[in-house]
This record gives C-alpha cells, sequence and structure tokens, in this order.
C-alpha cells in the first residue's frame, strides 16, 4: 500500500474541506481518486490527510522508496506516528504490507490505549509489552464493574456518526462546542439509492442537487468516529455525558445522519425511528414471524439494561397492533 500523508492547517472548516478534497477531486477525474481514505483531527486547527492506493511489491522495493513495518509490536502507534507530518517533516509517503495497513488503528485501539495504559506508547514499553497489545475488548468488557461503566458512560465518550458530506464542517463544529474530544477520525462511506428506501438512506432529491461526492446513484456521507475523554474531563471540569450525547444524537436526526448502534445511545424508541427507517424492518419481523420471538431492535441498543417485562409488554404491544392492522384489512 502507497501511503500518503499531508499536513493540513486552518479552521475546523478548512479541515473538513480539505478532507473532501483528498478524495473528492473538484474536476470530477477518476483517476485522482484513492483506493483508501481517513484523516485524522487531532486540534481544531489541525489534521492529517492520509489517503493509499494498491501497490505492487516491485514498486514498493524500488530504491529510494520506504517500507514500513507498522504493524511490528515495538513501532509507534499509527496515530502518533501520522501526527508527524505535522512538524518539520511535512508530507511524506512511504510503503505499508496491505494486512498491516488494514490493521494500523488496531494495537493501539486507535487513540484509546492511551487513556487504558497511559505510558503504553513510550518506547520500553512498546519494546517490552507491545507484543501484547491490544487487550481484548471482551476481557476489559468483563473485568468493568457497574460503578466504571456508569463512569464511563459519563466522562468519556465513544461515538461513531455517519452523515451527509456536506455536513462533515459543522459536524466538527458542533463536536467542539459539545464535547471538544480530539482526536476525530473521518473516513468517507458512499450511501447508494435503491428502488425502495432502507433504514440509512441519502437525502430526498440528493440528485438533483448534487455536491462534491455525490453521483446520480449515491450520495457521499462520512464517518465520524469520536473516541476519547471530553476536553472538559481532562481539565477537571463538569461534564454531562449523557446531556452531551442527547443533543448530539438529536442533531443528527435533524441533519439527516445515522448513531451505529453498537455505542451507548440515549435515544427514545419514538427518536430511535425517526433516526431509522423501519418500514422494510417491520415488514421482514412480521413476514418471518419476529414480532412476539425476537424483542425489537431498538431494546437491543437502548441505554441500560432490558427487563425481562419490558420486552414482552413491548412484543405483545407489536403482536396487538399486528392483529388489529390484519383485522381491519
Amino acid at each position: 500500500m502507497r501511503v500518503t500523508y499531508t499536513p493540513a492547517r486552518g479552521t475546523l472548516r478548512e479541515l473538513a474541506q480539505a478532507y473532501t478534497d483528498s478524495f473528492a477531486p473538484r474536476d470530477g477525474d477518476p483517476k485522482k481518486v484513492p483506493d483508501f481514505v481517513e484523516t485524522i483531527v487531532y486540534t481544531p486547527n489541525t489534521a492529517v490527510l492520509m489517503t493509499g492506493r494498491y501497490a505492487s511489491e516491485e514498486e514498493a522495493r524500488r530504491r529510494g522508496n520506504v517500507i514500513n513495518g507498522v504493524g511490528w509490536w515495538f513501532k509507534p502507534w499509527f496515530y502518533q506516528h501520522a501526527e508527524t507530518a505535522l512538524g518539520r517533516r511535512g508530507e511524506f509517503v512511504e510503503y505499508v504490507l496491505t494486512r498491516e495497513y488494514y490493521h494500523r488503528h488496531t494495537r493501539a485501539l486507535f487513540w484509546e490505549m492511551k487513556l487504558i495504559l497511559p505510558f503504553g506508547d513510550r518506547w520500553w514499553c512498546r519494546w517490552l509489552l507491545g507484543w501484547a497489545m491490544p487487550p481484548k475488548i471482551s476481557l476489559l468488557k468483563v473485568t468493568q464493574g457497574e460503578a466504571v461503566r456508569r463512569y464511563y458512560h459519563d466522562m468519556h465518550v465513544i461515538q461513531d456518526m455517519l452523515l451527509p458530506q456536506h455536513k462533515v464542517a459543522d459536524a466538527l463544529e458542533f463536536l467542539h462546542t459539545e464535547m471538544e474530544v480530539y482526536p476525530i477520525w473521518l473516513c468517507p462511506h458512499r450511501v447508494f439509492k435503491y428502488p425502495m428506501k432502507t433504514m440509512i438512506h441519502p437525502e430526498a432529491g440528493f440528485e438533483l442537487n448534487q455536491r462534491q461526492g455525490d453521483t446520480s446513484f449515491a450520495q457521499m456521507f462520512s464517518d465520524i468516529g469520536v473516541y476519547y475523554a471530553p476536553g472538559p474531563v481532562l481539565r477537571g471540569e463538569a461534564f454531562d455525558g449523557s446531556g452531551a450525547v442527547r443533543r448530539l444524537e438529536e442533531w443528527l436526526i435533524r441533519n439527516h445522519g445515522f448513531q451505529p448502534q453498537y455505542s451507548v445511545s440515549e435515544l427514545t424508541e419514538t427518536n430511535f425511528w425517526r433516526m431509522f427507517d423501519a418500514a422494510h424492518y417491520e415488514r421482514c419481523r412480521k413476514k418471518y414471524g419476529a414480532v412476539g420471538t425476537f424483542m425489537d431492535v431498538y431494546y437491543k441498543c437502548k441505554k441500560g439494561k432490558k427487563t425481562e417485562e419490558e420486552v414482552r409488554e413491548a412484543e405483545a404491544a407489536a403482536v396487538a397492533e399486528m392483529a388489529n392492522a390484519e383485522k381491519n384489512d
């Protein structure tokens, strides 16, 4: 993989535009579109744009080219390695084995290991213990008590959001105001237009007013990853984690954004189905007899533990509603 690291400086809106330009050329030339794209926003004024394209071993081994084994246990964590482009080094190019590129964020869990093991990025720790990184997520969850879990909910943010590309600058400014979490991970994601409306779908009429990155058959979205302790928490100030997530989810609904459901959600059931279109989901549940047998997806991802009574009541209401609909038909 031939990877190019390009530093960017400016306001959050300027960083968002530089990110868009890195994979969606304004002249529409498909030859300028890279195979892989990501951007890490380190501060409100700095970011590193990373683009990659597949390369042959022959090309990588040509005289003057640099091959970096980023997957070795003793190597600097990838996000810190990429950050060197913001220093005197400036823009640079290197070749990375494809498999190691795919796992570039694995050892540091993006940058969460800096919180879990603050000295884990020191050279001596990487050399002696780097081979054991990262700890299994399942192990972290098993050893995490209820008090620690509540603390993480209130004092730590792990959220992804998928929203239209033209909203990225607005999202970065909103996140800075509400959470002030850095670094922020950016990655483009194309959402296709289908004959039917799926749970995640483009904005209505996007093809009539195409923006940078859009085509007639798909709208360009971006995944924005926010994983770290908020600025107020790091400074020892008060921070309402639940309130911040709730405001983020409301903002996403207003701006045609979607929240992956692996993360903590403060959505009510009504707002959950404002974010996602339930038409085909409900049709499939009824068609295959899932209603009354398997709990609704909302109850699988809502915050807190779901009691059997809570799920039973929701499923009973769904069965009754389905029976009434069939009777009226």
